[in-house]
């Protein structure tokens, strides 16, 4: 993904000539395939229009980041895709047990990184023999009850209060878990879209409102590299307690925002072909 990050107060967005301008910076819109506007800034609907004629999709953040939206071209792509996956709900089971498997293989490595002794035969096997995406999500939730037990041990108490809290997240640990979450599951929606597929159609999570269930269905698979990127900035001290404002949950603030968009950029550019990849393998098992 090739990622433009506007998070300036007040910053004048405008396009001339196949070209972003931000104030006095210049970008090449060939150089850019997502903007994300994480600050209030000034650009017209016009020039929005323009940018997403170009193949440029832009992801909206509220103040906090709390809340999202997702500009792009009306344009559809690929409806093959969207009629093959409406067809393979009949097989829902399967790809929801793949999620999880895949899920609870990748949170088990992640905490053997940690010299964490983790046991997932039985676990795996449970997952195999389910009937039903019921007994799936309880499997799911089971493990994920032992995984943020072991997690949230890894970091010192003041960051944490050793259990996952969102919708407020109540830490700064959660906060970033949740901010890195929101952000991730946009940008898989983002390129399910580019791949043709209805995100809102998933075979683990059900559809709801404006949930996209199959973005949360690709997000189980990516979590635990969100996780560990989580407890990498806060060990490397990129981010630290005084970063956060604590008014109706824990966020973090403007200032500690800028320092994290560099690593975040970087974190997506070793992400994005794990997503692809991934997204290839299941339209290959449509």
């Amino acid at each position: 993904m090739k990622i433009a990050i506007i998070d300036k107060k007040g910053a004048i967005i405008k396009v001339e000539n196949q070209v972003l301008k931000v104030d006095e910076q210049k970008i090449p819109l060939r150089l850019i395939d997502t903007i994300i506007l994480a600050s209030n800034n000034h650009l017209e609907s016009k020039d929005m229009i323009n940018i997403t004629k170009e193949g440029i999709t832009f992801l909206l953040l509220s103040v906090q980041g709390k809340d999202s939206a997702i500009v792009t071209s009306t344009q559809n792509k690929n409806a093959d895709v969207k009629l093959a996956q409406y067809m393979a709900q009949k097989n829902a089971l399967n790809f929801a047990k793949y999620f999880v498997s895949e899920k609870i293989t990748r949170h088990g490595g992640h905490l053997r990184e940690h010299d964490i002794i983790v046991k997932i035969d039985e676990v795996l096997q449970s997952i195999h023999k389910a009937e039903d995406i019921a007994t799936l999500l309880g499997i799911e939730g089971s493990f994920s009850r032992f995984y943020f037990s072991n997690y949230f041990a890894l970091f010192p108490k003041v960051l944490h209060s050793g259990k996952r809290t969102k919708n407020p997240p109540l830490d700064p640990v959660n906060a970033m878990m949740s901010f890195f979450y929101m952000l991730v599951y946009n940008l898989i929606t983002i390129r399910l879209l580019s791949f043709g597929f209805e995100p809102s159609i998933g075979f683990l999570h059900q559809p709801f409102r404006s949930h996209n269930a199959l973005s949360s269905d690709f997000m189980e698979l990516f979590r635990a590299d969100i996780n560990a990127f989580v407890f990498r900035i806060f060990d490397e001290k990129i981010i630290e307690n005084s970063d956060f404002t604590k008014k109706n949950g824990v966020y973090l603030r403007y200032e500690g925002r800028k320092k994290i968009w560099g690593e975040f950029k970087m974190f997506t550019q070793m992400l994005e072909p794990k997503i692809d990849s991934e997204i290839a393998n299941i339209r290959s098992m449509l």
